[in-house]
């Protein structure tokens, strides 16, 4: 019984990607939402007998194979070498997402785990959904609180992506300058994958690698597991990896990592209690929707401080709540191709720094 739950829990993900891209209806849905989703009804369900500590055990190990796996192909020696306001842009949503964090953890100190919380979505504004995992299962966040997080956050962005292929280039423009060309960097390194399904499974081989030197590194250091100096140095290592040319340019390392979240996502979800998330969802709901809109709003005016572009500010504003997922389309919206490299090389530098940040705010806000 047990094998048929393993290859469930890893070809349900891969079926619900499949359906979402090759149906137009339902194609803007969120395949981590949807997994959640279908993780919880089988949770809650009393017909089908399932091994949720098994599920539990295949969450644990799912992200920290994901996060270098995403990592790889990160460029940071292209990132430098952007437009400066492009970088500049992109270290003030950082900014924003921290002091929106710190401000939440102020306002809503009654959140169960709200210094918590705060660290994840500073990690999700930052960089994406494998940041608020990482940050989450780092700082042993009860598994309720990370799927309403998750959750509020995937709401709020569906509302937030609407606004920016709707009105947004229209209203941010009346506040900032309008873009002006600068040269850009012709490609980005996601784009110039090369290689195989032997190569990326020796990148696989080497996330599980890189896993179990930052095992090895936290027994040494600390004497136990600590999940939190794990994810550190596992993202450190994804970072360093990044540096090799080889390895950057492997195929599908991007796309790998994302399903091993979708995995986590769906074996989570068998051990959420429906009535637990009902009874307690709008604490976390309004934290979330605070941080984001207040993030959003803080960057704006800073970008008007600091003379950044709208196009620039949307573009660097959608890689950090984002992620690289979505650049393609807003900048489409903005009818800025010019933008798309810099979108995209944002978003994989802010799963970079996401997990730094998000355990930095988190340790931070932290009751003594």
């Amino acid at each position: 019984m047990k094998v048929i739950e393993m290859i469930f829990y890893f070809i349900t993900p891969f079926l619900i990607t499949k359906g979402l891209q090759s149906s137009k209806k339902i194609g803007f849905l969120s395949p981590i939402l949807l997994c959640y989703l279908v993780g919880m009804v089988l949770g809650n369900q009393s017909i089908i007998p399932i091994d949720k500590q098994l599920a539990l055990s295949l969450a644990e190990v799912a992200v920290p194979i994901a996060i270098p796996l995403i990592l790889f192909s990160t460029n940071v020696k292209r990132w430098l070498k952007l437009a400066r306001k492009t970088v500049l842009s992109f270290v003030l949503v950082a900014i924003s997402a921290v002091v929106s964090a710190v401000l939440a953890a102020l306002f809503f100190s009654w959140v169960p785990e709200y210094w918590k919380i705060s660290g994840m979505l500073v990690g999700v504004y930052t960089g994406g959904t494998p940041n608020l995992m990482a940050i989450g299962m780092g700082l042993q966040v009860r598994e309720e609180t990370l799927i309403l997080t998750n959750t509020a956050d995937a709401i709020m962005g569906g509302l937030y992506f609407l606004f920016l292929v709707t009105g947004a280039k229209w209203l941010v423009g009346k506040i900032l300058p309008p873009f002006s060309s600068p040269f850009t960097e012709p490609a980005l390194a996601a784009t110039e994958e090369e290689g195989s399904k032997v190569a990326l499974g020796f990148a696989v081989l080497l996330s599980l690698i890189c896993v179990g030197i930052s095992a090895g590194i936290a027994l040494l250091v600390t004497g136990g597991l600590d999940v939190g100096i794990i994810m550190l140095i596992l993202t450190t290592l994804g970072v360093a990896a990044s540096f090799h040319q080889r390895i950057r340019r492997i195929k599908g390392t991007y796309e790998a990592g994302q399903y091993f979240i979708l995995v986590f996502s769906l074996t989570l979800g068998t051990n959420i209690n429906f009535q637990e998330i009902l009874s307690s969802s709008t604490g976390i709901f309004l934290y979330t929707a605070f941080v984001m809109t207040t993030a959003i709003l803080i960057h704006i005016i800073l970008a008007r401080i600091f003379r950044i572009d709208t196009d620039t500010m949307l573009i660097t504003s959608t890689a950090g709540i984002f992620g690289p997922a979505v650049i393609g389309p807003v900048a489409e919206r903005l009818k800025n191709r010019e933008v798309l490299v810099p979108g995209l090389t944002c978003g994989l530098m802010g799963y970079a720094i996401g997990n730094y940040l998000g355990f930095a705010v988190a340790w931070l806000l932290m009751p003594r």
